[in-house]
């Protein structure tokens, strides 16, 4: 978080483009239709959104650049120049989360994933010509909120050298430092899902237990991550606001760990999710294991959902 703060406080394109991805149209994982800056040298470093998924990685996006001069093709991937894909997530006070349409928040839940926004970060060769020219970005995936795995985003080249942009921040006891984009992308993690599809059931409360290799994974690195649900409606099946809460209490004790669901009110459970998340220095197979579960309805009574309550490992 602070290497993020620490890019925001910068004055320059960065601060633009970040206020930019993070307050407008990443609710409903919007795709762009240009990098940013949309004007840029040779060489130089630009991003773009790249609609919302949580599938997307850095190592699976395919990206090239076409010349509308030449024609000629860069594969932005195969270069190396792909230096980051990493997500942004709303203020959860922001007038677009709380008051805006509620299609923008409730669209992303449909593709199985919390409102996020997939950023892009890459270098431009530096012998493109000078012209406009064409981004495709596929993200391989199957779950962008975006319109689509495949986009593709105008940008024009303008004369000059340009030159890679560490994105330099000044750290408190540092000094003058390079960001580190990679900090900024998804730890490795293994997602809980509640049932598949869509549900009229209600969730009021869930149990779970999860088991895991204490000899590859040190328990204590372990964390539980649930998104937040901020979803409200006009309708019976939609609700009010409220209509997704719940608390979520969760602890290990060396060889598993156990994670409750309260959610008085009832919840839909397709706006349910978590993540056991571990650190990436984790070299062997954490054999994370859903071993336990049980889900109640409001009135205390189990209840199995549509599909199960199931437990993937994420790219």
């Amino acid at each position: 978080m602070k290497t993020l703060q620490s890019h925001l406080s910068r004055s320059s394109g960065w601060l633009l483009a970040t206020i930019t991805l993070a307050t407008l149209p990443f609710l409903h994982g919007c795709a762009g239709v240009r990098t940013f800056p949309s004007v840029a040298r040779a060489g130089d470093t630009v991003t773009m959104m790249a609609g919302g998924s949580e599938r997307a990685t850095t190592e699976t996006v395919a990206v090239t650049l076409t010349s509308a001069a030449t024609g000629q093709v860069w594969d932005l991937q195969a270069l190396g120049l792909v230096r980051s894909v990493f997500n942004v997530r709303p203020d959860g006070t922001s007038v677009g989360t709380l008051y805006g349409p509620y299609f923008h928040t409730f669209w992303p839940w449909v593709f199985g994933h919390e409102p996020v926004q997939t950023v892009l970060v890459t270098d431009l060769p530096g012998d493109v010509p000078v012209g406009l020219a064409t981004v495709e970005v596929n993200l391989n995936t199957d779950d962008s909120s975006g319109g689509g795995s495949v986009m593709a985003l105008s940008l024009e080249v303008v004369p000059g050298t340009g030159h890679s942009d560490s994105l330099e921040y000044v750290d408190m006891l540092t000094g003058p430092t390079p960001a580190d984009l990679p900090s900024l992308e998804a730890a490795p993690r293994a997602k809980i899902t509640f049932g598949r599809g869509w549900s009229t059931l209600r969730l009021g409360a869930a149990s779970l237990v999860v088991d895991f290799d204490e000899t590859v994974v040190d328990p204590s690195d372990l964390f539980v991550y649930v998104p937040e649900s901020t979803v409200r409606g006009t309708s019976s099946t939609t609700g009010p606001f409220g209509a997704t809460q719940r608390m979520v209490y969760w602890h290990q004790d060396g060889q598993r760990l156990y994670l409750d669901v309260a959610a008085p009110q009832g919840l839909a459970p397709q706006y349910l999710q978590a993540y056991v998340v571990y650190p990436p220095t984790v070299t062997g197979n954490p054999a994370l294991q859903l071993v336990s579960a049980t889900v109640w309805d409001v009135d205390g009574n189990v209840i199995s959902l549509p599909g199960g309550v199931t437990m993937e490992t994420m790219p």
